[in-house]
């Protein structure tokens, strides 16, 4: 027996090999990607919902405050009008935190039966009243 004969088929492995490497790679990269884009959006859609929150004050009483019940309900709009979910939380008497998650999937690695991914990221908003000194 040659010695072609039997190295036949060896090369059709390693190149099957290196072809599942490359597709693994291209997941990682790909979806990679994918995700760092979720989390800042999610990162966006949390600041901004809790900056609208912010500006639903009660001005009627002594001190400036949140309206609940505006806070929440501005927070929640801004949340749906983004497509996302996510909660609502008054931590203050001037303070609300929103946490806003995105949900997605993989395109390389998805069809490899990687699941879907769920992205939470949180941001809160404080009502301020004047002008703090600079480097405090």
């Amino acid at each position: 027996m040659s010695a072609g004969r039997r190295d036949r088929g060896s090369v059709t492995v390693l190149a099957a090999l290196a072809g599942l490497a490359m597709l693994l790679l291209a997941g990682l990269v790909v979806d990679g990607g994918g995700r760092l884009r979720a989390a800042g959006r999610a990162d966006r859609v949390a600041a901004e919902a809790a900056r609208a929150a912010a500006q639903a004050a009660d001005t009627r009483g002594p001190a400036l405050t949140l309206d609940h019940p505006a806070a929440v309900a501005a927070a929640r709009r801004y949340l749906t009008a983004a497509g996302l979910t996510g909660t609502v939380t008054i931590t203050g008497p001037r303070t609300v935190r929103v946490t806003a998650s995105v949900r997605g999937h993989d395109l390389i690695l998805g069809l490899l039966g990687h699941p879907g991914y769920a992205i939470t990221r949180r941001a809160s908003a404080t009502i301020a009243v004047g002008v703090g000194q600079a480097g405090h």
